[in-house]
């Protein structure tokens, strides 16, 4: 597993790189500020994945630099 959803210090969720240790990003937008609803979605999708860099799927998924 690469990906993880996580709960920051204001209580808002993000999917977060934890090979790069890094939020993760998604065609150019970070993955914070989300509701946890999304922040799963998203993190079983990267995982997956379907359409992102948990293997080694292209784009959209990638991680921010």
């Amino acid at each position: 597993m690469r990906f993880a959803a996580m709960q920051d210090p204001c209580d808002e969720w993000l999917v977060y790189d934890l090979d790069l240790d890094l939020p993760a990003e998604m065609d150019g937008r970070a993955l914070i500020g989300l509701t946890r609803g999304e922040a799963e979605r998203l993190t079983d999708q990267a995982n997956a994945g379907f359409g992102g860099l948990a293997g080694n799927s292209p784009v959209p998924f990638a991680s921010v630099a």
